[in-house]
């Protein structure tokens, strides 16, 4: 099996390991067997860090830059800060899932002030790492500065931004507070990372699949104490080295037999259909490049689109995922007449014209996707595949739809791409080539990702309705009596039939 790597950053300024005691974390990590262990290993560390604090002068009434310059005199192999605990927690879940692990703390290449330390052997760490996963604490609903300059390391080398694209990343946030902005941090760090050309995901279906990690902890050492963000970061951590392993497995081993069916969904257009227009013209041009790729678009903004009711139960019962289980079932909407086709998606594009004049467009997209509620709900029926918005948009429009895309995909368990953004002024493409790029790239991770998704077989993924009383109780008793059991059965035995049928292994090896 292929041995894939997953990087640690953790970017706060009260990190606790530098150098050696970044090498000795992650040997920390790996001698430990259970999340038991984990927890307890934590909570010794993460109290380690807060005695460091009271130690350098907080304890004594010392204003706090104080005991700041006190610790930076100081290189320290043991203690955590809350997010390199977020980090470590990740980073244990990749490393049980079968990833050589690191750890960096960004404090040790981004001072307070100045340039970048060492940025020779910080960009040969990036580039070594099939995937990343990058903690912060949040400021304002936004990422920490260490993180900022991360980003711009990335983003103003282009040597090193090239070789990044393509890895897998996942991102980890530490708040006050359960609702301190971790969501937008990790919303606003994913749309970076993407536009960099690295491919995002989200954190485990154990949590219900979301943007990431997201931990409570304020005052130093409180890390441990907050079990629920502590699984979103072991499920992150799981996501990121499963992406990244699934992507590695495709290298020289096998090829996909068949045609990569791409499905673009049109959620808006104009009333004259210019948006449809475009898109077909597009679906031609890239059948006429690659006769493999068969393109098919879902014009969901000329058909009926019911609203979402929002049961309280959802799929209406446990079933296999072809049986429509929807509780809207009017035979002119959407979904009732396209739930078997949508099901055969190898990557999904969701596509949307954005004129300048508001008043000329025909929009389904927020309820078309509130609709994808009961598939999403499915256990997932779109996990790993790939997706990304694709927007054609009038210079003018100043449209922001292709961030709520993204936002609203990954919560399918699916794997970002950068959006595809065309720019349109007096009826003419701006960018064209740009947008063949980003289209051929795309294309090109679709095929590559649903190798290995074939070759690495799916996961028993279970979505888990938190929040939801009256569903958690239906949940539980299916998963008492086998039924889940059974049907995530019945799935992942399709799913490697499916791969028989599609792949066809190359001589040079399989895996």
């Amino acid at each position: 099996m292929s041995k894939i790597s997953i990087l640690g950053l953790s970017g706060s300024l009260r990190n606790a390991r530098f150098r050696r005691g970044s090498l000795s974390l992650a040997n920390e990590i790996e001698g430990i067997e259970t999340e038991k262990e984990l927890t307890a290993y934590l909570a010794q560390q993460t109290r380690i860090r807060a005695d460091d604090f009271l130690e350098a002068g907080l304890s004594n009434g010392a204003p706090f830059d104080e005991v700041y310059r006190a610790l930076q005199k100081k290189r320290f192999e043991r203690g955590l800060s809350n997010s390199e605990a977020a980090t470590a927690t990740a980073l244990w879940a990749a490393h049980r899932a079968g990833a050589i692990i690191s750890h960096i703390g960004l404090a040790e290449h981004f001072p307070p002030n100045g340039p970048v330390r060492e940025p020779k052997s910080l960009a040969a760490a990036l580039r070594a790492a099939d995937g990343i996963i990058v903690s912060s604490p949040v400021y304002f609903g936004d990422r920490g500065s260490l993180v900022q300059g991360l980003f711009e390391f990335i983003a103003s080398d282009p040597g090193l931004k090239r070789d990044m694209a393509g890895k897998i990343y996942g991102g980890l946030a530490v708040g006050a507070k359960r609702n301190g902005g971790q969501e937008t941090t990790l919303i606003y760090q994913m749309l970076d990372m993407l536009n960099m050309g690295l491919l995002a995901v989200g954190n485990g279906h154990e949590t219900t699949a979301q943007y990431g990690g997201t931990a409570k902890a304020g005052d130093v050492g409180t890390f441990a104490s907050d079990q629920y963000g502590l699984e979103t970061c072991l499920g992150t951590g799981r996501r990121v080295a499963r992406t990244a392993l699934m992507k590695s497995l495709n290298r020289n081993s096998a090829a996909l037999a068949d045609k990569l069916s791409v499905h673009l969904w049109l959620v808006q257009d104009s009333k004259d259909g210019r948006g449809h227009r475009y898109f077909q013209n597009w679906a031609k041009d890239t059948h006429d490049r690659d006769p493999s790729i068969n393109v098919r678009i879902f014009d969901a903004v000329n058909d009926e689109v019911v609203r979402c009711l929002a049961c309280e139960v959802c799929p209406t019962h446990l079933g296999d995922a072809r049986e429509y289980r929807c509780i809207v079932t009017s035979a002119d909407d959407f979904f009732v007449k396209h739930h078997d086709e949508l099901l055969d998606a190898d990557a999904i594009l969701v596509g949307a014209y954005c004129p300048e004049d508001r008043s000329t467009i025909k929009s389904v997209y927020q309820q078309f996707i509130e609709r994808t509620r009961y598939l999403r709900r499915d256990n997932y029926v779109f996990e790993d595949l790939l997706v990304a918005p694709f927007v054609v948009s009038h210079i003018e429009a100043r449209q922001s739809l292709h961030i709520r895309m993204a936002g609203s995909m990954i919560r399918h368990h699916t794997i970002m791409h950068r959006p595809i953004i065309a720019f349109e002024s007096e009826g003419q493409l701006l960018n064209s080539a740009a947008v063949a790029g980003d289209s051929d790239l795309f294309l090109a991770r679709s095929r590559e990702l649903l190798v290995g998704r074939y070759l690495q077989g799916r996961e028993e993924t279970e979505y888990r309705p938190v929040g939801y009383q009256i569903s958690a109780a239906k949940a539980l008793e299916e998963q008492t009596s086998g039924k889940m059991a059974r049907t995530i059965g019945r799935r992942l035995a399709d799913h490697g039939a499916k791969a028989d049928r599609r792949l066809t292994l190359k001589k040079t090896g399989s895996n």
